[in-house]
C-alpha cells in the first residue's frame, strides 16, 4: 500500500511519481512563505527579494529562456529553476541546452522549499514582462495595424536580438550572454529616439504649416 510522504522530506520527483497522491498539495505548498535559501543537489542558494536582484543576476538568454511557455507546471517549476539557477550553481555561462539537462538536480529539491520559491520567482518574470511593457511598448498607428504589424510579433524574440547584435557589434550568442540589465537600457534608449524622432517631425510638419492671411478682428 502507497503512503504519503512527510512533507518536510518529499523531493519534487517523489511528488511526480505519485501525485495522486499529493494532487491537493501544490496549492498550499505554494502560500508558503519563501525561505531565505533553497537547497539543490545539497548546495544551498539565495534567493533574489525583488527584481532589481533578480534582473541584475541574469543575462538576456536566461530572458528569453524564463518566459517561455510550458505544458504543465512540472515543466514550468524546472524552467524556471534551470533558468536562473543553472549558471549560480555550474559558475558557468548560460547554456539553454545545458540549463535543460540541470532539471535532473531540480528534481532533488524538497517540495517545502521549492514551490514558494518558484511563485516568488514567477511573480518576478511577470514584475519584469509588467515593466519591460510600460518602459518600452509603444501603440501602434493605424497605418502599421492595417499593414499587419501583429504579424511580426512572432518573430519579436528573433528581431530583438538581431537588434542589440547590431547596436552592441557582437554575434548573437554574445548578445545572449549580455547582462540583461544592459539589453533593456539598449531597448529603453532606442525608444526615446524613435520617440524624438516621431515627436521632432510632428512639429516640423505643424510648423511647416502655410500660416492664414486674415486674422479675427477684435
Amino acid at each position: 500500500m502507497e503512503s504519503i510522504k512527510e512533507i518536510s522530506k518529499l523531493t519534487l520527483e517523489e511528488m511526480i511519481k505519485n501525485f495522486h497522491l499529493y494532487i491537493a498539495l501544490p496549492e498550499g505548498l505554494m502560500q508558503l512563505p519563501v525561505p531565505g535559501k533553497i537547497r539543490i543537489a545539497k548546495k544551498s542558494f539565495i534567493i533574489p527579494k525583488d527584481l532589481t536582484e533578480f534582473t541584475q543576476s541574469i543575462c538576456y538568454g536566461q530572458r528569453i529562456f524564463l518566459v517561455q511557455k510550458e505544458d504543465n507546471d512540472f515543466g514550468l517549476i524546472i524552467r524556471i529553476m534551470d533558468g536562473y539557477y543553472y549558471s549560480l550553481y555550474t559558475g558557468k555561462k548560460f547554456d539553454a541546452d545545458k540549463a535543460l539537462q540541470f532539471g535532473s538536480k531540480v528534481l532533488t529539491c524538497f517540495v517545502e522549499e521549492l514551490y514558494p520559491v518558484v511563485t516568488h520567482l514567477a511573480g518576478l518574470i511577470k514584475e519584469m514582462r509588467d515593466n519591460e511593457s510600460k518602459l518600452l511598448y509603444r501603440e501602434p498607428s493605424k497605418m502599421e495595424l492595417a499593414a499587419g504589424i501583429e504579424k511580426l510579433n512572432l518573430f519579436s524574440d528573433l528581431t530583438s536580438l538581431d537588434f542589440l547584435s547590431d547596436v552592441l557589434k557582437v554575434s548573437v550568442p554574445e548578445v545572449l550572454l549580455t547582462p540583461y540589465n544592459e539589453c533593456l537600457v539598449r531597448f529603453m534608449k532606442a525608444k526615446a529616439e524613435a520617440d524624438f524622432q516621431k515627436n521632432y517631425y510632428e512639429l516640423m510638419k505643424e510648423a511647416s504649416k502655410p500660416t492664414s492671411k486674415y486674422h479675427a478682428q477684435s
